[in-house]
């Protein structure tokens, strides 16, 4: 069941299944490759809030549409302010922390490229599943960024120190 379809300008899509069991959370951007914007953070964010309060959930899945990316993180054309005025933000506005305490599992089904801001939205998740032709990358120190969702911290955790 589509949840918001007046919201026809959303980037962001919201479906349920299994009789509201189950909600279905798409990063709907595929034609920039699922970048994300400031309104789409929020909204993210809100979203993940308004739902701890509903009894029916039992599991969160996060994915992009389209087959080229889950995410490409944030839109840096569309950045303007995110680094100097986002962070830090009020816990209740922050995608990564509504998702990393949010009460039922969040499953993240990465479809194609998850880079810098993407993969730190996927690691924020419970379960990452990843398809086939799934890529990851941190590109902070490309564009001298500081992680601060903490991909650096979360990575090393995730996948053990190198050898």
């Amino acid at each position: 069941e589509e949840l918001n379809p007046g919201a026809a300008m959303s980037q962001i899509s919201h479906s349920t299944e299994a009789d509201g069991a189950i909600h279905i959370v798409t990063l709907n951007r595929p034609d920039a490759q699922n970048a994300l914007t400031m309104d789409m953070m929020n909204e993210i964010a809100t979203l993940f809030h308004g739902l701890r309060d509903d009894k029916k959930v039992r599991a969160v899945i996060l994915t992009g549409a389209g087959e080229k990316a889950f995410s490409a993180g944030v839109d840096l054309l569309k950045a303007d302010g995110i680094f100097t005025s986002y962070f830090p933000t009020p816990l209740e506005k922050d995608p990564r922390v509504q998702i990393e305490t949010f009460p039922w599992p969040v499953i993240c089904a990465v479809n194609g490229f998850a880079i810098t801001g993407g993969f730190e939205l996927a690691l924020a998740c419970d379960i990452l599943i990843a398809s086939e032709n799934a890529s990851f990358a941190d590109t902070h120190s490309k564009f001298g960024i500081a992680p601060a969702w903490g991909l650096s911290q979360k990575l090393t955790r995730s996948l053990g120190p190198s050898r």
